[in-house]
C-alpha cells in the first residue's frame, strides 16, 4: 500500500466525527438520487406502458397514394387528384425480414383491418375488423390474458369481441353475427371468446378474426394493411420511423409521436426533471467535499510540512487530498445506497404506490461511480492549495 493511501486514512481516521459527517451528509444526497432516479424512472415506465403498452409504435401502411397522371399504353390521357388508394401492402414478408435486422425492433405483427357494419334490434354500428395470426399479434395487444369469457380460439369461423360491443348487443360466447361488408357482402361468424383491453374504443368496436379469414372476405389473399411494429424505446420512434420512411418511399411510416406531441414532451419532462435534480445533488456533494478537504489542508498544515520536509514530494502531498476525496465519495455512496433502498422500502410500504418501483443496478453502479468521481474531481482545488504550501514556512508558522 502506497504511504499516501496510508496517510489519507489517518488523516480520515483523526478526525472522525469530521468524517462520518460528511461522509453521511454524501450518503443522504446520494439516497435522495436513486430514490428520485427510481421514481421517475419506474413512473415513466408505468406511464408508457399504460399509454403504449398495448400499441404500435411505430405502423406502415399503403400510404393512400393517389395518382396525378393516368397513362395508357405510354400516353397521358388524363389528369387530376384520382383516388387509386391501394389499401394492401404487397410483398411484406420482404419488409418484415428487413425489419428483423433492426436491433431496437421488439416485437412485428403484419395485420389486416377493414370496416364492417353490424345490426341488431334496430342499432347499427361501425366495427374495426383486425385480421391477425393470434400467437403473434398477442405479444403486441396482449389478447390471450385479457379473454374474460369464452376461449381465444380464432379460426375460419370464429371472432374476438370487446366486453361493450358484447353488453350493448346482448352478446354472449357461441352466438352468430351478421357482418355487412363494404362491398355489400354478409359474412357469418361465430364468437368464440370476448376481451376487455382497458379501453373504450376497442372494447366498443374492435373485432379479431383469424388473418386468412379477413384476406379471403376483404379479397385480399395473401396481402396486408399494416405492419405494427413495437420498440425497445419508444423515444427512438422518430428516428427510427425516418430511416424507414427512407427505404420505402411508396408506403407511409407513422411513429406514435406524430399524434402524441404533448404525451412526449410530459415524458420527456419527467426525464430532464430527474437529470436536473440528479446533477444538483451531485454539485452540492461536490462542494461540500471540497469543503471539507479544504479545511483538513488547514488543519493538517504541520503535518503537511513535516512530510515536506522529510522529502515528500508536493505531488505526493496533493494525492493525499485526491484519495481523501475518493474515499469519501465511495463510503458516501455505498452507504447512500443502503439508505436510498430503505427510503425506496419505506415509500412502498406507507404510499402504496400504483406501479412497481424498480431499481436497477447498472444506474446504482453509475451513481456509486460518479460520486466517487465528484470526490476526486473535489479533492483538486485543496490538493493544489497543499502542493503550494512551504514547508519551512508551515513549520515557523507553528
Amino acid at each position: 500500500m502506497r504511504y499516501e493511501f496510508r496517510v489519507s486514512i489517518n488523516f480520515m481516521t483523526h478526525n472522525k466525527g469530521q468524517s462520518l459527517f460528511i461522509i453521511s451528509a454524501i450518503a443522504l444526497g446520494v439516497a435522495v438520487q436513486i430514490f428520485i432516479a427510481s421514481l421517475i424512472t419506474s413512473l415513466q415506465a408505468s406511464l408508457i406502458q399504460r399509454i403504449l403498452g398495448d400499441s404500435p409504435h411505430i405502423y406502415i401502411d399503403d400510404g393512400n397514394m393517389r395518382d396525378k397522371l393516368l397513362l395508357i399504353e405510354d400516353m397521358p390521357i388524363l389528369y387530376g387528384n384520382f383516388p387509386t388508394t391501394r389499401n394492401k401492402i404487397e410483398d411484406f414478408q420482404e419488409i418484415t425480414m428487413y425489419l428483423d435486422t433492426f436491433e431496437k425492433i421488439d416485437v412485428i405483427v403484419p395485420t389486416l383491418e377493414g370496416n364492417a357494419i353490424y345490426s341488431r334490434d334496430g342499432k347499427t354500428t361501425s366495427l374495426t375488423i383486425r385480421g391477425m395470426e393470434l400467437n403473434s399479434g398477442d405479444r403486441l395487444y396482449n389478447i390471450i390474458n385479457r379473454i374474460i369469457s369464452g376461449t381465444s380460439t380464432l379460426n375460419s369461423d370464429n371472432i374476438l369481441i370487446g366486453t361493450r360491443l358484447a353488453q350493448n348487443y346482448e352478446l354472449q360466447t357461441g352466438d352468430i353475427m351478421q357482418l355487412t361488408l363494404p362491398n355489400g357482402q354478409l359474412e357469418i361468424v361465430r364468437i368464440s371468446g370476448i376481451f376487455d383491453l382497458e379501453n373504450v374504443a376497442s372494447n366498443t368496436n374492435l373485432v379479431i378474426m383469424d388473418i386468412n379469414k379477413a384476406q379471403r372476405i376483404f379479397n385480399k389473399k395473401g396481402d396486408i394493411t399494416h405492419i405494427n411494429i413495437q420498440i425497445k424505446d419508444v423515444f427512438d420512434a422518430p428516428t427510427l420511423a425516418e430511416t424507414l420512411q427512407k427505404q420505402y418511399p411508396n408506403l407511409e411510416v407513422v411513429p406514435w409521436t406524430r399524434d402524441a406531441e404533448n404525451i412526449l414532451k410530459a415524458l420527456q419532462s419527467q426525464t430532464d426533471t430527474s437529470f436536473i435534480i440528479q446533477v444538483v445533488v451531485t454539485l452540492a456533494t461536490s462542494m461540500s467535499i471540497a469543503s471539507v478537504l479544504l479545511i483538513t489542508v488547514l488543519q493538517k498544515m504541520k503535518e503537511i510540512g513535516i512530510l515536506k520536509a522529510m522529502g515528500a514530494l508536493d505531488k505526493s502531498t496533493g494525492y493525499l487530498f485526491i484519495i481523501q476525496g475518493a474515499l469519501i465519495g465511495f463510503l458516501g455512496s455505498i452507504l447512500g445506497l443502503f439508505f436510498g433502498l430503505g427510503i425506496i422500502e419505506t415509500y412502498i410500504k406507507l404510499a402504496q404506490p400504483t406501479f412497481n418501483i424498480a431499481v436497477h443496478p447498472e444506474k446504482l453502479v453509475l451513481i456509486i461511480f460518479i460520486s466517487t468521481l465528484s470526490g476526486i474531481i473535489s479533492g483538486i482545488v485543496p490538493a493544489r492549495k497543499c502542493m503550494k504550501l512551504s514547508p519551512i514556512e508551515v513549520i515557523k508558522g507553528e
